[in-house]
Order: C-alpha cells, then structure tokens, then sequence
C-alpha cells in the first residue's frame, strides 16, 4: 500500500536550521507481549517490559531507559530490566543519552458513559533521524488530537488483539491515520503451541499488504525508508 508521506530526506531540520545526516543504525527486538528492545550505539531503551502473566519470558534486558504505557505487570515489569535505568511511565517530555522521548496521553478502555476511561500512555521515540511510536496497550481508537500529536513517524509499534489492545480493525484505521513507512505488529498472541494468530491474519487482510518473513530483529537506517508501507513481523525473544 502506497502512503502519502513527507518527503525522507529534509534538507534541513526545522527545528535547528542545520543539515540533516542520515543517521546511524537502529535495532529493534520483540522481547514478547508489548515489549520491545531498541538499541543504537549509545543507548538502549526497553519499552513496556513484561513478566511471566503475560504468557512469555523476556529474559533479562539491560536498558539505560525504560518506558511504562500503563502499571499493567504485563507492561510495566520494570525490576525484570538490568542496569540503573531512567523510568518513564506518564506524558511528558525527556532527553536522555541522545534519545527523545514524548509520553502521550491516550486511552487503555475507551470512555463510557457512568465509568472513567483507563489511561495509558503512548511514546513517541526520537533517535538517529528516525521517529518510532510505541502504542503500549492502546485499546480505544486514537482521537483526532491524539493522531495529530503521533503523526509523521517512520515506525510504528501496533498492538493488535487480546485483552487491552486494538482489534484488526482498530489497528488498520489506526496505521491509515498515523501512515508510518513500517508497522511492527505486537501484543498478539503467541503460545508455545500452535500459534493463534487470528487477529494479526485479520490485520494483514484488512491491511492488504504482503508481510515480510519473520525475523529476530529489525535493523534500521532512515535512509532504507521507502514510500511503500514495510509490514515487519519479528519473532518473540522470550
């Protein structure tokens, strides 16, 4: 599927005025659940880390800094992470070691009348040109605010199917609203037995889009992006 994105290469930085560089290699692993791993060469970052109710094991990361979507021990195992890691667990604003971080208000449960909605907060991650938003456990369609605070990113982290995420749905509407160049699909299902895989087939269906064949990691530079919509499937680490 063909997106209607800004163009990948800025001739300079609106922020700064200063020539944009291509930026360096970014990696990014599922550790199982909603949980990811992303590394450059200075900082590794761990976002939403999942104990064992979750149905996977994601070992032992080490991070410099770990994101909490919402306090879910399935998202929010922050003690299972080695090292002294800088949490974030709200909306907010934050540089750490080269990585900018945007926490987003957003909901877990969709507002109903006579009950509060749940929170929970998505992040968008700044680092070596490329701009990645993770959706934590978004169950309730973004408004129009929210998408316009998440838009023009390269890389999106979609949790799709189960308690506390989008349906297929959801999840196609979402990714036409936000247009990354690649979608990471997440928090699916994923047993030791035969996989139920439904909702991410549904998603792929409704997407119509080819996935790419399952791998341990996704390696990254800015100046692989293409116009066409990359489908990323990866396979659990725990």
């Amino acid at each position: 599927m063909a997106v209607d994105r800004p163009p990948l290469y800025d001739p300079a930085d609106p922020r700064t005025g200063r020539q944009r560089h291509p930026g360096g290699v970014v990696d990014i692993s599922w550790l199982g659940h909603a949980c990811i791993r992303l590394r450059t060469l200075q900082t590794s970052v761990v976002m939403d880390p999942c104990d064992r109710s979750s149905g996977f094991d994601m070992g032992r990361p080490n991070a410099d800094v770990v994101t909490v979507s919402h306090p879910d021990p399935a998202h929010a195992f922050v003690r299972g992470v080695r090292g002294e890691p800088f949490m974030i667990d709200g909306p907010g604003e934050y540089e750490i070691k080269g990585v900018q971080l945007t926490g987003i208000a957003t909901y877990l449960t969709p507002p109903a009348e006579g009950r509060a909605p749940q929170r929970n907060t998505a992040y968008l991650l700044e680092a070596e040109e490329l701009r990645l938003v993770h959706l934590g456990g978004l169950g309730a369609p973004l408004t129009a605010g929210q998408s316009e605070l998440l838009a023009n990113i390269d890389i999106l982290v979609l949790p799709i199917g189960g308690d506390g995420a989008l349906t297929p749905e959801q999840a196609a509407r979402t990714v036409r609203a936000l247009e990354p160049a690649v979608v990471i699909p997440v928090h699916f299902p994923w047993p030791k037995g035969p996989r139920d895989d439904g909702p991410l087939k549904q998603f792929i269906t409704n997407m119509g889009v080819e996935p790419e064949p399952a791998a341990a990691r996704l390696s990254i530079q800015r100046r692989a992006l293409t116009e066409m919509l990359r489908l990323v499937l990866l396979e659990p680490r725990g």
